[in-house]
């Protein structure tokens, strides 16, 4: 989705899955992996040597983590004309948003105001709890006017019944399965990883996101366990507030198996904290 917006292209690339120079990377065991990302473009070198990576084993009565039972301060409405699609990495959505536009939505983390720029999934998830890892993991992303990044982390559990907030998975799965030309993004040359041309990536429109029934689900995002971390894709940038909500959030089995098919395995593995701060 491209904004004309100096300050919204900005955001953009700042919490982009891939560099400026479209450094080709990938969550498979090969030589773009997550256990190469450091080495592949020197703005990704802090995926290797950084002390304060994401994502963690969120281990009872770790230093690092804080349990935070007061709702979070939040300022959320229903999203607008919400563009979601798989960007060759994950499933994202994004939209259109300013300091005077509708979908200025936001949260308060330690007296910082964070605006929302964008939400994605992994499956599985990427947070462990206590070595435990959940079916999948929903990353809603917020940046500061300093371009400080929160992000809030919801568990996702399967379950028979569809979740209703989830219907646009299915949707894009059945319009990408409809394309002729496929997933988009996820057709690259084998070897450079870069996107054929003419491949134009798949987005389906979402007319209203309505956060409500997350809000509601988790009293307003707590408990949640605070930590300074990471993006956990790259450039993995460190100084992330990450906030990882405790209640699961369940997701239909239909659902999920959309997501799997739309973004397959796409969640880094367990950075290693040291238990002192």
């Amino acid at each position: 989705m491209k904004f004309s917006l100096t300050f919204v292209a900005a955001v953009s690339a700042l919490i982009s899955t891939s560099s400026a120079a479209g450094t080709h990377w990938t969550y498979g065991q090969d030589n773009a992996g997550p256990q190469h990302w450091g080495t592949l473009d020197p703005l990704f070198g802090v995926c290797g040597t950084g002390h304060r990576q994401s994502p963690i084993d969120i281990s009872l009565g770790a230093p690092y983590v804080t349990l935070v039972k007061k709702q979070m301060p939040i300022e959320y409405k229903p999203l607008r004309d919400v563009l979601c699609g798989f960007d060759g990495h994950a499933v994202k959505c994004e939209w259109k948003y300013g300091p005077n536009h509708s979908n200025s939505n936001s949260i308060t983390v330690k007296g910082k105001k964070y605006n929302l720029v964008n939400f994605h999934f992994h499956t599985p998830s990427e947070h462990r709890i206590d070595n435990h890892f959940a079916d999948g993991e929903l990353h809603l992303v917020h940046q500061a006017a300093d371009g400080a990044l929160a992000v809030v982390g919801f568990l996702l559990e399967v379950q028979a019944k569809a979740n209703p907030f989830f219907n646009f998975v299915t949707a894009l799965d059945k319009k990408v399965d409809l394309a002729a030309a496929g997933h988009g993004y996820l057709v690259k040359h084998p070897e450079t990883g870069a996107q054929e041309a003419g491949k134009e990536q798949i987005k389906y429109k979402v007319a209203k996101v309505d956060f409500s029934p997350l809000i509601k689900a988790t009293g307003t995002f707590a408990p949640r366990w605070e930590y300074d971390g990471s993006l956990t894709m790259p450039p993995c940038t460190e100084g992330v507030a990450w906030n990882v909500v405790k209640t699961t959030i369940p997701l239909g089995l239909e659902q999920y198996n959309a997501l799997v098919d739309l973004e397959e395995y796409n969640a880094r593995f367990i950075q290693d904290r040291p238990l002192a701060k």
